[in-house]
């Protein structure tokens, strides 16, 4: 099954990445990037340096409540779907080994034994396609649940930029460019805070 927590995670990681630049800063090409001080967190801008801030995707994932309880549910969803496809496949191979019983038997005419394999090819292919339905509906909820969690997330990184002049929003995480931050630039609770706080529904 397809791991929804690293989708969500590798999606967000793009819009993340998405760097807030200020601009024509003089000066600011020629000279090394100062990092922010600790009030740029607090929403006051840095002096002498830009303003340099970010967020860890994979706990914003995990403490964003509603998208935690969508995941739950698609889980749950996913192992009632496999159940039944297993049960189903457990009493088609019952049904087939009835028939190859009877075949072996001399109980079934030849006419009769084409007739059956003709079932047999066709309920197969229902079953197949039945999951196939059932798999195809979780994975739409999945990316439904994807791109309203990063319209979320986008959303309300705009927000938090406006208000504290954010010049960059960087992503601390796997498969993340930034390898080592300062916890003191760490916006990760302050966007929680912001989502959970949201009244809106992701159904």
């Amino acid at each position: 099954m397809t791991d929804f927590a690293r989708i969500l995670s590798s999606a967000a990681l793009v819009l993340l990445c998405l760097g807030f630049f200020g601009c024509d800063r003089s000066g600011a090409t020629d000279k090394a990037p100062a990092t922010a001080t600790s009030n740029s967190v607090k929403g006051e801008a840095s002096t002498g340096g830009l303003n340099i801030v970010f967020v860890k995707v994979d706990s914003l994932q995990a403490g964003y409540t509603q998208v935690a309880d969508e995941l739950t549910r698609l889980e749950e969803n996913f192992n009632k779907a496999e159940q039944n496809h297993n049960a189903r496949v457990a009493a088609f191979q019952k049904e087939v080994q009835r028939v190859q019983n009877q075949v072996q038997q001399g109980l079934l005419a030849p006419n009769k034994i084409q007739a059956e394999q003709q079932r047999m090819a066709k309920k197969e292919q229902e079953i197949m396609q039945q999951r196939e339905i059932a798999l195809g509906s979780i994975q739409e909820d999945q990316l439904r649940i994807q791109q309203q969690f990063s319209e979320r997330v986008k959303a309300v990184l705009e927000e938090l930029q406006a208000e504290n002049n954010y010049d960059f929003i960087l992503n601390q995480g796997q498969n993340s460019a930034v390898l080592i931050t300062n916890d003191r630039y760490d916006i990760t609770n302050l966007v929680l805070e912001r989502l959970n706080a949201s009244q809106d529904s992701l159904q």
